[in-house]
């Protein structure tokens, strides 16, 4: 006496852990990772000796960086600290009078 219904859970079970799999199977990281190459391994001693040593310890010469700012956000820090500085000198004002 099988009815539909008893031959369908099996059916069913094997379904989804098929999907699970294939699911967890396609995350999988594909392609093997990627050894550091001699080249990539020099491009990060970007230090170069100077032939000096300071304190026992070699100098280096790093390379140059570049620094971007943003007037607007520098003139905005200004305001912000000139503000901040008017607020202290009323206070101390309001305290050097005393109680009125």
């Amino acid at each position: 006496m099988n009815t539909p219904l008893i031959r369908l859970i099996p059916a069913t079970l094997v379904m989804v852990v098929l999907i699970t799999s294939g699911a967890a199977a396609m995350a999988a990281e594909t392609t093997p990772p990627q050894l550091a190459s001699k080249r990539s391994t020099e491009a990060q001693n970007v230090g170069v000796f100077t032939g000096t040593f300071a304190n026992g310890m070699p100098l280096y010469r790093l390379p140059s960086i570049s620094v971007i700012g943003y007037r607007k956000v520098e003139l905005a820090k200004l305001k912000r600290e000139e503000q901040m500085a008017r607020n202290k000198q009323v206070r101390a004002k309001d305290v050097a009078k005393g109680p009125a």
